[in-house]
């Protein structure tokens, strides 16, 4: 995804929802500070939605948002991206304190975005291959630092499962990384 993608969607959801605050929690989140890695060829160029959290956030209004720009909207067919409007339950698989770390978006009074070391500790938690492939990026790209990566891994407080993934992950990717 672009950022002028990512605008647009933006533009679209502050029309239609009104809200007071959106939240971009995904990996589109790193695009309004690194809009490069939207560029072909880097690691968000492949990325089709953007997670969208909003307040204030109902069932009647995701759903006026789903109809708008999520996944099988018509602006979806014509444009080939979307929104995933996020429910407020999402705020409980992000690390303690996000709120106080996020980003504002420049042009937007009420736009923020994730931290880059919430969104590393949530894809280090997840582990997928593709989200291994995104903190590889943000490794390389110093948008995280390794040691500050790995201080603040331990410093948010996880389940013993997602402990164990996370420290797992980080462990195999800075040794891959030359970062022992």
């Amino acid at each position: 995804m672009r950022l002028r993608s990512l605008t647009r969607l933006l533009e679209v959801a502050r029309a239609v929802a009104e809200p007071r605050r959106i939240v971009i929690i995904g990996s589109t989140s790193l695009l309004p500070a690194h809009p490069e890695l939207g560029d072909t060829g880097q690691p968000l160029d492949a990325s089709y939605d953007a997670d969208f959290l909003l307040e204030p956030m109902d069932e009647e209004l995701a759903a006026i948002l789903g109809e708008a720009i999520g996944q099988q909207s018509l602006f979806t067919k014509r444009h080939g991206y979307y929104a995933d409007i996020l429910r407020p339950t999402i705020a409980e698989t992000l690390p303690a304190g996000w709120e106080s770390r996020l980003h504002p978006v420049a042009g937007y009074d009420n736009v923020f975005a994730l931290d880059p070391y919430d969104l590393a500790v949530v894809k280090l938690m997840v582990g997928r291959q593709k989200d291994l492939e995104l903190l590889r990026a943000m490794l390389r790209l110093n948008i995280v630092e390794p040691e500050h990566l790995r201080q603040h891994y331990q410093q948010t407080p996880l389940g013993e499962r997602e402990a164990f993934a996370a420290g797992r992950n980080l462990t195999l990717l800075l040794r891959e990384l030359g970062h022992s």
